[in-house]
């Protein structure tokens, strides 16, 4: 291995086990779905929700709890042994205790048990009343996560069995409060052929994470995100991997006001970048940098949020470059310097708004600004994350009565397990056809696939 890539993977190695839990979400819900037991994963708590008191999903019908026959022996988890079935539409009410931006994850790892088939499920979820997912099936273990505002004092997450399977499932959900920073209103560029506007009202949007990418570093995993977000590398998505070179650093960033916070990413994103590999061209060679990421070719927008910091430069004002989108001008002659506000190595985002173009493809790319001088042209990216602006409908309720299991209370933190079931109030409620249009007006979400 050559030297500059031995010391840039052992700088990488180095990164790994930074970690960071200095955010504590007021609204923290972390269920093990058809467990009797708590499982960890990532250092957090899933209290099962069979254990919490008067939850009777079996004597109600509509749902059972599933164990899987032949757990894995090398499983590092058991959050994946069990998943909760249901066979009517059914779901959970959970309390909030402050308003604003959530996140909210549902892990499927399908398996056989008893008499389902969990890979032939097909079903829809929905959340306050829209779908999030509409004849959704889990071929594979994944997780889906969704960012939205709420407004109210509950979220209510029903999940609607449809097709001939009968039946969804689920194996864990989370539900937690976003810091304030995550998602605001103002400053996003709507990128089109005709003109680049500015794009407003960001936090009423649905959102459906797609991609989560550190460039030009590691797989990061929750233990390293505050928000215990997966970040993956980036190397299947370049265009040309020999137009980019990875850089990386081991001093943590400059966070300062008016820039990106470890919330919005973690440290690792901002210490390494992907930069333009000027080692066998002339200097005045000029190229970009690309990356294509597959997306849904239905003419949904995207929220497209590119992560910057100077990890190159030597002095301040040296590097000037342009970022395109699905090759459209996104912002020329950009200058972390003056966005840092003249300190190097100092994390920030620009969010944009933009299609797919050609259908089906999300193009970003980075490349050397005509302010560039020829012994310091340059262009970097330190991480991107593609979010679906979800269009919502409402799904169609089993014409049977279904249930819904409201728990009330204080938030079901991963701690909870250690603090006891005590503090929450179990109630059941009937659901009506018309449940799912009753509070579904005040939301948006995200989704997203490690």
């Amino acid at each position: 291995m050559a030297p500059d890539k031995f010391l840039h993977f052992l700088t990488l190695f180095i990164l790994l086990p930074f970690s960071s839990s200095a955010f504590t979400p007021s609204d923290n819900y972390l269920l093990s779905c058809g467990s009797a037991s708590n499982s960890t994963l990532f250092g957090r708590v899933f209290v099962g929700d069979s254990a919490l008191p008067s939850l009777g999903f079996i004597s109600e019908d509509q749902s059972v709890s599933v164990t899987q026959e032949n757990p894995p022996l090398n499983s590092t988890t058991s959050l994946y042994n069990t998943a909760r079935v249901f066979r009517g539409s059914s779901g959970y009410q959970l309390s909030i205790k402050e308003n604003g931006t959530h996140l909210v994850r549902f892990h499927f790892s399908p398996f056989s048990a008893q008499s389902f088939e969990l890979k032939s499920a097909n079903f829809g979820v929905a959340v306050n009343g829209f779908a999030v997912l509409s004849d959704f099936s889990a071929g594979a273990s994944v997780v889906k996560e969704f960012i939205f505002k709420i407004d109210g004092t509950f979220v209510e997450i029903i999940f609607i069995p449809s097709g001939s399977s009968g039946f969804g499932f689920v194996n864990a959900i989370e539900v937690f409060s976003a810091p304030p920073d995550l998602i605001i209103d103002g400053g996003a560029r709507l990128i089109s052929d005709a003109r680049t506007e500015e794009y407003n009202n960001l936090t009423s949007q649905v959102l459906e994470t797609i991609h989560r990418i550190n460039v030009g570093g590691p797989r990061l995993t929750p233990f390293n995100d505050t928000l215990w977000r997966t970040w993956i590398p980036d190397d299947e998505y370049l265009v040309l991997n020999s137009a980019a070179k990875p850089v990386s650093t081991t001093q943590p960033p400059n966070y300062q006001g008016g820039g990106s916070s470890r919330e919005v990413a973690p440290d690792n994103v901002y210490m390494t970048a992907q930069q333009m590999n000027r080692d066998n061209l002339t200097l005045d060679s000029k190229f970009n940098i690309s990356w294509d990421f597959p997306v849904d070719s239905g003419g949904f927008r995207y929220l497209v949020r590119l992560h910057f910091c100077d990890i190159v430069s030597s002095a301040l004002n040296e590097l000037y470059f342009n970022v395109y989108i699905n090759d459209y001008p996104a912002y020329t002659n950009l200058d972390l310097s003056v966005l840092a506000v003249h300190l190097l190595a100092s994390p920030y985002y620009i969010d944009f708004v933009a299609g797919s173009h050609p259908p089906g493809v999300m193009r970003i790319s980075v490349g050397p600004s005509d302010l560039s001088s020829p012994l310091r042209m340059n262009a970097i990216l330190n991480g991107a994350e593609i979010m679906k602006i979800a269009t919502l409908a409402s799904l169609p309720m089993d014409k049977k009565k279904s249930h819904v299991w409201i728990l009330v209370g204080s938030a079901l933190a991963g701690t909870l397990g250690e603090c006891g079931l005590d503090c929450l109030t179990i109630v059941r409620r009937k659901l009506s056809q018309s449940y799912l249009h009753q509070h579904g007006h005040s939301l948006s979400w995200t989704e997203w696939v490690p």
